[in-house]
């Protein structure tokens, strides 16, 4: 796989069966849900700060677009995302699993939206502005992302 769109929209497709496994099991099996919840909250940190840190740099440098453009509305989601994602395991936390269809449905809707965006514009813009060899260094930047950046939960 040498396509950041490949890469990304599988790891989008990844997350998204973590997060429905946990809806599943969330109201039965609180031990199993508190572990998929983290499965997906850890991964899609990581996925965020890949694209933070590494992807949403390239295309700014590239566009000039900086502080407009799809990036910034991508940080602002985000923020949306990762606020959810923490009032989420809050409640878990407090073993309140079936106080929050709303939260989930809020971050299904956000969560849907940007990854439309993402895998429309984003990803194929980059993969059609990077050579082969600019790729290979980005999938290496990501893979060696340290786990201090993104594995935060329950501390």
């Amino acid at each position: 796989m040498n396509k950041v769109f490949d890469f990304m929209a599988q790891d989008h497709d990844r997350l998204d069966g973590i997060f429905k496994e946990f809806r599943e099991v969330k109201n039965n099996d609180l031990k199993k849900a508190k572990s998929f919840f983290h499965d997906f909250k850890i991964g899609l940190q990581k996925h965020i700060v890949w694209e933070e840190e590494i992807l949403f740099p390239i295309f700014e440098n590239k566009t000039g677009m900086y502080e407009t453009g799809p990036t910034a509305v991508m940080r602002m989601e985000h923020r949306q995302i990762k606020d959810f994602l923490e009032k989420i395991h809050d409640r878990i936390l407090k073993g309140e699993t079936s106080k929050i269809d709303e939260l989930e449905k809020g971050l299904i809707e956000v969560l849907t939206a940007h990854n439309q965006k993402e895998e429309s514009i984003l990803y194929p813009w980059i993969d059609d502005s990077l050579s082969e060899t600019e790729r290979e260094n980005v999938f290496t930047q990501m893979k060696n992302l340290p786990p201090e950046k993104y594995d935060q939960c329950c501390q």
